[in-house]
């Protein structure tokens, strides 16, 4: 390691311990680091930079995230085009209701390796993808509704971290399109029981503020057990109102259950 090396790394660290973050990207940035770089970034709120580098590190899931919180879901769909990701590429434009152009790339990632056939992982979100895309064209809830369950079974089983943090995000997405928050927390439940307990635990407590109002129901830290809701029987759920502000119910057998 040369001394430039050591003392841009240096500095990198410094100002990483005093949260300028910024300055810390800029010295990654020069070392060449591009994932620290681009994490930097992020931390420093700069999600443009962010999403600039995770592209060149290859990086397609962070960069589609970043460019999602700017409201780019082009440039989104373009990051996982460029790895040949159509299946992603479809689902960042189904989002954004573009479900003409999403069904194209769907069309398409029916021939990628992994989706066409069988029971893996990217099988499974290619049918939340085409069941996404019905219900923007008009069609029932219910083929959305009856994917869940699997997806909550899968969700703790799968090894790649990456893949879980995808099926997680689609399934909750669709749980959410169809106003079915009940499972929603379902599935952060099976996730956070599953191998991801630190990582899931802020998206969960960000995503029960959002949709249900509380955040009171939900583990203090990482190995704590959440009381979650029972899926109703019915689709199309509204969300909570004033007088079920969590949204929760303990699960029989559970701690405070029936």
């Amino acid at each position: 390691m040369s001394r430039r090396t050591r003392l841009l790394l240096r500095a990198a660290r410094c100002y990483s311990e005093v949260r300028a973050h910024a300055e810390a990207a800029r010295c990654y940035d020069l070392l060449g680091w591009r994932w620290s770089a681009a994490d930097a970034y992020q931390r420093a709120g700069d999600l443009e930079h962010a999403a600039r580098t995770y592209r060149l590190a290859g990086h397609p899931e962070q960069a589609a995230r970043c460019y999602r919180l700017l409201g780019r879901p082009d440039l989104a769909a373009r990051c996982w085009q460029e790895r040949g990701r159509r299946l992603e590429a479809a689902w960042e434009l189904l989002l954004t209701g573009e479900s003409v152009p999403a069904r194209r790339l769907l069309a398409a990632a029916t021939r990628d390796p992994g989706t066409a056939v069988g029971n893996g992982p990217q099988s499974l979100r290619l049918e939340l993808a085409r069941a996404l895309a019905d219900r923007l064209g008009g069609g029932s809830a219910e083929p959305l509704l009856a994917l869940l369950p699997r997806v909550e079974h899968r969700l703790p089983a799968l090894a790649a971290r990456t893949e879980r943090r995808l099926l997680l995000d689609w399934g909750v997405e669709a749980a959410d399109r169809i106003e079915r928050f009940d499972w929603g927390a379902r599935l952060f439940r099976a996730a956070y029981l599953g191998q991801d307990a630190s990582e899931v635990l802020p998206l969960w407590r960000g995503w029960a503020a959002d949709r249900l109002g509380s955040t009171a129901w939900l583990p203090g830290e990482a190995g704590d057990v959440a009381q979650v809701p029972e899926p109703r029987g019915t689709a199309g759920a509204r969300a909570p109102g004033p007088r079920d502000a969590t949204g929760v119910r303990p699960l029989r057998g559970e701690r405070g259950g029936p």
